[in-house]
């Protein structure tokens, strides 16, 4: 996550500067921003995609333009009406709750109170989501909201580069919305009407928050939220209804059972759509089909060589549950920021002998760079090094591992 904070106004290509719609209200946030509208990718004349796309393809994303060639028009006109100090900050910072980052510090945190289904489900809806979403990001090239007239808020920039609709924001709100109103209305617990009911509040409201908060920072407009909702809705139906079918389903029993997760997952993001335009949410997609991989991985190797390590939860174990994540989370983050990379990359190259391209990538990604601050216009696609796609899947797929086996077997060391 970058640390610094984006409120996107605008330069022409003369060099003129133009108003900001609100930014009187973000006093030391206002930073400068993209400098000519072909900057962002998606706002190309029909021409730049028909040329590279397919007949039925580009007929889609002619079709979709109608609901974002005005969208900015409109959007603008509500920033001015209900932008505030307060708003401004209160929406930039809780957008974090839908962030990558999040979800990797919080999503492992039921497995450790000992509610392990809980995150598989939010796994699989929550990668599933993004990945769909992501997919059809790319797959309909449309633009976000134009800036200017709406005025974009927002703490990571490289968000500003990817395509419009779906959002992937409004993809896992409305997924994960979905997983615990359900749920909190299917419990037998002992909570009482009016504790479920203030529940059901809190998680519209996060809901809302998320959602809502894309419209106001002018990230996504009507088009974006509604069809994300909708990749939500599905991948929440899917997995709900999979989950019931394979109900009795125990993949430890299969010694062929990781290949497969591994192999499909690799699978799926090397067949995903390629983009007209340079987008980075392809990213997102890898890491979060890692950890569904890695996930299935980890339950495999729980079933079929450790059944009995699985964290039990403040019923059976008392509040010393609460430390677990003081221990876990740590060794979570040495995975990922200090042993992983140079781990994964030496075993790709210098023992599986992968091809390394990634100074094929780099040289191109010189050439573009180049290009577009020559041009002011965004770049072709280029995409990822192969071995960064393989490498980037199997990190993450390292940190559910991690998770529901390293973790607990910590736990179990000293006493927790």
């Amino acid at each position: 996550m970058v640390a610094s904070v984006t409120v996107e106004s605008t330069m022409t290509k003369d060099g003129s500067s133009a108003t900001p719609l609100h930014s009187s209200s973000h006093g030391s946030h206002v930073l400068a921003a993209s400098k000519s509208l072909l900057l962002d990718p998606g706002n190309h004349e029909d021409e730049h995609f028909k040329s590279k796309m397919s007949p039925m393809r580009f007929a889609i994303r002619k079709y979709l333009t109608q609901f974002t060639d005005e969208q900015s028009i409109y959007l603008s006109r509500w920033q001015n009406n209900y932008s505030t100090k307060f708003r401004d900050l209160y929406f930039l910072y809780t957008a974090l709750l839908g962030s990558h980052t999040f979800y990797v510090l919080f999503l492992p945190m039921p497995v450790w109170f000992g509610y392990f289904e809980t995150t598989r489900d939010l796994v699989y809806i929550l990668g599933y989501s993004i990945y769909l979403s992501g997919f059809l990001k790319d797959y309909w090239c449309l633009p976000r909201p134009q800036s200017p007239p709406v005025e974009r808020v927002s703490l990571s920039p490289y968000t500003t580069e990817e395509y419009g609709a779906p959002s992937s924001h409004s993809a896992n709100a409305t997924a994960v919305s979905l997983y615990f109103l359900v749920h909190l209305y299917q419990s037998n617990s002992s909570l009482s009407m009016l504790a479920k009911c203030g529940f059901a509040s809190l998680i519209v409201f996060y809901y809302a928050t998320l959602v809502l908060g894309r419209l106001y920072c002018g990230m996504h407009g009507l088009l974006d939220v509604v069809t994300g909702s909708l990749c939500g809705i599905f991948t929440y139906a899917v997995r709900m209804s999979l989950r019931n079918y394979f109900i009795d389903f125990e993949s430890g029993a299969l010694w062929w059972f990781p290949i497969i997760s591994f192999s499909w997952g690799l699978f799926i993001l090397f067949k995903h759509v390629r983009p007209i335009d340079e987008c980075p949410c392809f990213g997102d997609s890898v890491a979060f089909i890692g950890v569904a991989s890695g996930y299935e991985c980890g339950d495999w190797f729980l079933q079929h060589v450790a059944p009995l390590m699985k964290c039990g939860n403040m019923t059976t174990d008392g509040y010393k549950v609460f430390l677990r994540p003081f221990v876990a989370v740590p060794m979570v983050l040495v995975w990922k920021s200090v042993i992983s990379k140079p781990l994964v990359y030496n075993t790709l190259i210098k023992v599986i002998h992968l091809k390394d391209d990634r100074a094929e990538i780099s040289a191109l990604r010189t050439k573009s760079k180049k290009f577009k601050e020559e041009n002011n216009e965004c770049v072709a696609h280029i995409g990822e090094a192969n071995i960064d796609i393989v490498a980037r899947y199997i990190i993450y797929m390292g940190i559910p591992i991690t998770v529901t086996v390293a973790c607990p077997f910590a736990f179990t060391l000293i006493g927790l």
